[in-house]
């Protein structure tokens, strides 16, 4: 009778019908998320806001780095030059490189949003301009961003268009004028990578009568007219650059928008059915850090004349932080197959679901990096975290931080329970 081996983490993979290639891009990203990620997150969660986005900062050369090794154009088209991977193998590699960070997990799962936004949706003229140069590798200096949050408008962003909640207006707005769309107004200093991506994937508003009355433009950031905030100085998840786009009289080619307000409820819809669930699997990588990181140092540190795994307090605590890890991966991985398989199919997965998943996996995540500091004792405050007998270390008040920062990211968490109870 053969045996199931675990990894050295202890981590036992319970679908034993993944694919050995599939397995093979999990091993690598691990490796990448280990040697690259994690020192990466660590050095930028250290700077000011300003230094991290700063020329020179180590998040370029980490984007440039990913650039190459591919982890930017996972399930990119292959046709143009994208790896063409599966739906799980994208799911396991972020994985793996969101326990690395979180933050920076953000940063490259964003990336390739406008280019992938405009091969789904865009002209022929738009696929040759943007995606074609993107995944072939030409344009190894691009990547992206979403702008939808707005200063006023939120977590109502995702919410406008169902009965419940009917909001007017929308603070960056766009106008037809000729050939060309007018852009005017600011997003809100929460775009992620806004302040250092060089184009967006942009959710605007086009009839003031109401929210869901929008648009979906790609826009190049470097277009007269636009304008970046200071980067956002906050909490947690710093490895992910953050900060407003200013919009002032911007003219678009008309071609760049791809949705407009026949069309936006149902991309929004799309969308939203796909980033609640893939927040929710960045956060999950924030709570497995934690996990991993409080049980190897409960090995190792002495207490009481033996180490405290071997308290029982101590192992109890343990096992609620498995319970919640196992059951935030389950949830979101077969969400994120689903929505991700019907949005592959042209149909749109399940808003409750997708909201479910992130909710449970934030909150789950939190209470794990919770849970690690308490177990890693006044230690476990200290931004430089424990060292383990191998030197390598363990920073369980920075992932406190993530996991907060996620509890709100792509909508807060009771708004969003609230969301996904009205699509019930």
């Amino acid at each position: 009778m053969s045996v199931t081996k675990t990894e050295p983490t202890g981590f036992l993979e319970l679908n034993v019908d993944i694919p050995e290639e599939a397995r093979a891009w999990q091993r690598r990203a691990r490796e990448f998320a280990q040697d690259v990620v994690r020192p990466t997150g660590y050095a930028l969660d250290q700077m000011s806001a300003e230094e991290a986005v700063a020329p020179g900062s180590p998040i370029f050369d980490f984007i440039a780095t990913a650039h190459r090794e591919g982890f930017t154009k996972l399930t990119g088209p292959t046709e143009l030059g994208g790896l063409g991977l599966s739906r799980l193998e994208e799911c396991l590699i972020f994985e793996e490189i969101a326990t690395g960070d979180a933050g920076l997990g953000a940063v490259l799962f964003l990336a390739p949003f406008p280019y992938q936004y405009a091969y789904n949706l865009g002209s022929p003229e738009l696929i040759e301009e943007f995606s074609k140069p993107y995944f072939s590798g030409e344009r190894t200096d691009w990547f992206g961003c979403w702008a939808i949050t707005e200063p006023a408008h939120g977590s109502d962003q995702l919410a406008a268009h169902t009965a419940e909640l009917v909001v007017p207006g929308g603070q960056v707005r766009a106008r037809l004028d000729g050939e060309e769309w007018v852009l005017d107004g600011q997003k809100s200093w929460w775009v992620s990578s806004g302040v250092i991506a060089t184009h967006a994937t942009l959710f605007c508003n086009i009839d003031s009568s109401g929210l869901d009355k929008g648009g979906v433009a790609i826009v190049p950031l470097d277009l007269p007219g636009i304008s970046r905030g200071e980067p956002l100085d906050k909490h947690g998840l710093r490895a992910l650059p953050q900060g407003q786009i200013i919009f002032d009289g911007v003219r678009l080619p008309k071609h760049y928008m791809i949705a407009d307000p026949e069309t936006y409820v149902d991309v929004l819809n799309a969308t939203h059915a796909l980033a609640n669930v893939s927040t929710g699997l960045l956060a999950f990588g924030a709570g497995r850090a934690a996990y991993e990181g409080a049980l190897k140092w409960t090995k190792e540190r002495v207490q009481g004349g033996k180490v405290i795994y071997e308290h029982q307090a101590v192992r109890l605590r343990l096992f609620r932080m498995f319970q919640l890890l196992e059951a935030a991966r389950a949830m979101t991985r077969s969400v994120y197959l689903y929505n991700y398989g019907r949005s592959d199919a042209d149909e749109v997965g399940s808003i409750q679901h997708s909201c479910a998943a992130k909710v449970f996996t934030t909150e789950a995540a939190f209470e794990i990096a919770d849970t690690a500091i308490q177990l890693c004792g006044g230690r476990g405050t200290r931004r430089d975290g424990v060292t383990f007998a191998d030197g390598t270390s363990f920073r369980p008040e920075k992932l406190l931080r993530d996991a907060k920062s996620y509890k709100i990211a792509d909508g807060e968490n009771t708004m969003l329970a609230l969301l996904g109870a009205a699509h019930l």
